[in-house]
């Protein structure tokens, strides 16, 4: 930014000045109806301008009152934890402090990303970039996660992806379980990136599953975590749905820890990096018994670091991305309310209390 010389000073001052005295003179000669109507219409503009700020701190602060009183997680003892990650980056904003003090316990951290981020399309360059283009998106989110990674202190030998399609977890679990996928971003039907776990699986819902039971056999974690099926975003629902398929088929159920990155309307609140700030827990997760994992000043400051690693992401999500960076980190034990109201568990309830 140009500096003003002396001069622009001088003038910029009187222009103030001259500004100042015709308002106070112009407010002098104003009735009190006049007067009262303008301070009206310079707060409706006001609130018009800043009042989404004023409601997104208001909520940010109220809701860390109750956040407070939420029970700790327990430290973590030299376990193995295996995170569960459907993109790149969203293992850091879940668990960057998690990870950090399971390491210094002497743990073991290993993540394992189910797809390469290849459908975000602004990413790649445009609003229609070409499958070649979305291809190479997926090769740079792959190299970002290792750097996020390492600013974490986790090695590239315990990172695992899995290069199944971004977008495309879904159908996978459901209608493209046997019969192969196609990737409209893309254009493949089969994991085909470098560095992947096994290039050539098709992608189906059996392969990925099939994958993650060999991985949590291979591994034996003492910890997985992974997203909440209440999450928004499809791909983290079926994350969810793969993970505890996979678990309850090892008998590792009581292993399972959840997290939440989509929780629902504009979460977290405010946008932008709040570091003093505690993270609330999601609107999608409510009902749901959450735990609060303080973080260390360091250990927030490391956070923020491995976030903004994901350069490709951070240049369009920024303010939602660095919002995850706070004095906490918040996990939930169940995937989903212990106790639901009736109508959402399917039964019908009559005025009587007949259930049928």
């Amino acid at each position: 930014m140009r500096r003003l010389a002396p001069w622009q000073w001088l003038l910029l001052l009187l222009a103030l000045s001259v500004a100042l005295v015709e308002g106070f003179r112009l407010w002098l000669g104003l009735v009190w109806a006049e007067r009262v109507a303008l301070l009206l219409l310079a707060l409706t503009l006001w609130a018009f301008i800043n009042g989404r700020f004023v409601f997104a701190y208001y909520h940010a602060l109220l809701t860390s009152w109750r956040t407070q009183d939420l029970p700790l997680w327990p430290e973590p003892k030299g376990e193995h934890l295996l995170l569960l990650a459907p993109h790149p980056d969203d293992e850091v904003l879940a668990a960057a402090g998690l990870i950090q003090r399971t390491l210094q316990a002497g743990g073991r951290v290993s993540v394992v990303y189910l797809t390469s981020g290849d459908a975000f399309d602004l990413a790649a360059g445009g609003p229609l970039p070409s499958k070649a283009a979305m291809r190479r998106l997926a090769l740079r989110r792959m190299v970002e996660a290792r750097r996020g990674m390492e600013a974490l202190g986790v090695g590239r030998e315990s990172l695992y992806f899995l290069g199944f399609p971004d977008q495309g977890l879904f159908p996978l679990f459901t209608t493209h379980y046997y019969l192969p996928y196609e990737s409209p971003y893309t254009g493949l039907r089969a994991v085909a990136y470098p560095g992947c776990y096994r290039v050539g699986l098709p992608y189906t819902g059996k392969a990925l599953e099939e994958t993650l039971l060999a991985l949590f056999r291979a591994l034996r974690p003492s910890r997985i975590l992974l997203p909440s099926p209440l999450d928004a975003h499809r791909d983290h629902q079926a994350t969810a749905h793969f993970g505890m398929q996979a678990a309850a088929a090892l008998g590792l159920e009581d292993r399972l820890l959840y997290y939440l990155i989509h929780g629902g309307y504009q979460y977290p609140l405010p946008k932008g990096l709040h570091p003093r700030l505690l993270l609330y827990p999601p609107p999608r997760g409510r009902g749901l018994p959450w735990h609060r994992f303080p973080l260390t000043p360091e250990e927030v400051a490391l956070k923020e670091r491995a976030i903004r690693a994901h350069r490709s992401q951070v240049r369009l999500l920024g303010r939602f991305l660095l919002a995850f960076v706070r004095r906490n980190e918040l996990f939930s034990p169940l995937p989903i309310p212990a106790r639901l109201p009736p109508e959402e568990e399917g039964w019908a309830v009559l005025e009587g209390g007949e259930v049928f």
